[in-house]
């Protein structure tokens, strides 16, 4: 029982489909690699390596060639290529970028999926980037000054959300490197704020406004959910439903894991012994609902086979 508890906390790769931070980091790295590729076919057949821009022959780099397609500056550009607001989020102008957005991402992120659940994470990470794009698109377009310096792309919008959002929900929040070191969410916080304002406040303060545009989105995201909302759930309740409407009924599921899930659920817990398959179904219900959706008793069983490793 305490090898069975342990690998269901540590196995990532197992439970894929649950863990929406993982899809996420998957995504961009897909989104990296297809920008890419892309950007390698440009450099072979471009002739000399270099491309008309702005009607001057130019030399051919990821900025002109890619961003200038899927990233987002000004309204006015938005309007030639709308799908860019869609687009942004998912590459990065370099594998160092990449990195270190990943890394913030799952930072605050998994603060969000361990309180949440995981069917609140992507749709707040997509909700914040197309929302701040939007606002920015629309102030750019009565107020021209405040244009993005150049073609933007990358998920530094979505992550300032989950940053903020992560902070409302969990104010208090720390994270344990040991048994005597915890270092508090909001030092990670305005390190994360202070790295990002030295890097593009004296460059790129649109880039600064995207961000704080996200940044509200999350905000009231959370606020959201506080008051009893489960954005994320019915978005994936829909999708179940869409999903289902193409599915031939006879490989449709029974529901038998639910209805032993729910059993596991309801059945009382052993003073002595505390069941793999209890605690299967308790870690199951944190990744669906988040920690916060246990019951006192299951807390106390987590607990307890905690304490039994």
């Amino acid at each position: 029982m305490k090898t069975e508890f342990s690998r269901q906390r540590s196995n990532l790769i197992s439970n894929y489909g649950r863990n929406a931070l993982i899809q996420l980091i998957v995504a961009c790295a897909v989104g990296f690699i297809l920008a890419y590729a892309l950007f390698v076919i440009f450099l072979v057949i471009a002739p000399d390596q270099k491309m008309m821009v702005d009607g001057l022959s130019q030399k051919v780099t990821f900025q002109h060639a890619i961003s200038t397609y899927i990233g987002i500056r000004s309204f006015d550009e938005f309007i030639a290529k709308p799908w860019a607001f869609l687009t942004y989020a998912w590459a990065h102008q370099n594998f160092f970028q990449l990195l270190s957005n990943m890394l913030w991402l799952y930072c605050f992120g998994s603060v969000l999926q361990s309180l949440l659940g995981y069917k609140e994470i992507i749709p707040l990470f997509v909700l914040s980037s197309l929302i701040s794009s939007l606002v920015f698109l629309g102030l750019n377009f009565f107020f021209p000054k405040i244009a993005l310096s150049y073609y933007y792309v990358g998920a530094l919008p979505g992550i300032m959300a989950f940053a903020i959002g992560a902070i409302t929900l969990a104010p208090k929040f720390r994270f344990y490197l040991g048994e005597r070191l915890a270092i508090p969410l909001w030092l990670v916080l305005g390190v994360f704020l202070l790295i990002n304002v030295s890097i593009h406040g004296s460059g790129n303060t649109g880039l600064l406004l995207l961000c704080f545009i996200a940044g509200i989105t999350g905000f009231v995201y959370i606020k959201v959910l506080q008051n009893g909302a489960r954005p994320g759930q019915a978005v994936y309740a829909f999708l179940n439903r869409l999903q289902s409407g193409f599915t031939p009924d006879n490989l449709k599921p029974i529901g038998g894991q639910q209805r032993r899930t729910q059993t596991l659920s309801s059945r009382p817990a052993d003073s002595e012994h505390v069941s793999g398959d209890r605690v299967d179904a308790i870690l199951d219900k944190i990744n669906q609902k988040g920690y916060n959706s246990l019951t006192a008793e299951e807390k106390e069983i987590l607990l307890k086979a905690s304490k039994d490793q």
